[in-house]
């Protein structure tokens, strides 16, 4: 049975550009459970690939940002996307020329606190209940385990930790 909570680890700078350039409307692959690694052997949760474990995102992060780690994967990818997106964005006309190029040349810059983790902490309820929960299909997940995804998640919807 799924627990109360979903979990969703990011950088903080996903948050930052979803409150200035999202209308504070954020997109988050989620998880059932924080840690698969402590899920019930056998169960579902602990088939959730370490790639998609808010935990081992989280830790990733932290420990790239701490070490400073230029050649992270992880981070890589997220400056990858995030070029991507805001090219998708503008192209779409929702964002401007300006914040185009304000996202693009920030994730270019050297700095290691734009890609510290945060976690998101949001109660399940309500959003399974208004249908906002998409489960993601078998051929776009890492592994067994279940992902799912709030692709419209507000501000007031959800709690954003650091942990230390």
């Amino acid at each position: 049975m799924p627990g109360p909570i979903l979990y969703s680890a990011n950088p903080w700078f996903a948050s930052h550009v979803s409150s200035q350039y999202r209308a504070g409307v954020h997109f988050a692959w989620v998880c059932e459970c924080y840690d698969a690694m402590g899920a019930p052997p056998g169960s579902a949760a602990a088939m959730i690939a370490p790639s998609s474990s808010p935990r081992r995102i989280y830790e990733t992060l932290r420990d790239a940002c701490a070490r400073e780690e230029g050649h992270s994967d992880l981070i890589r990818g997220y400056r990858r996307k995030f070029k991507s997106l805001a090219k998708e964005w503008w192209t779409r006309g929702e964002i401007t020329d300006e914040q185009r190029d304000e996202i693009t040349s920030s994730v270019r810059t050297p700095s290691w606190l734009m890609w510290r983790p945060v976690l998101y902490v949001i109660p399940r309820d309500p959003i399974e209940r208004a249908g906002r929960l998409h489960h993601v299909p078998r051929r776009d997940r890492a592994a067994f385990g279940a992902e799912l995804q709030i692709r419209d998640l507000m501000p007031n919807e959800f709690d954003i930790l650091e942990l230390h």
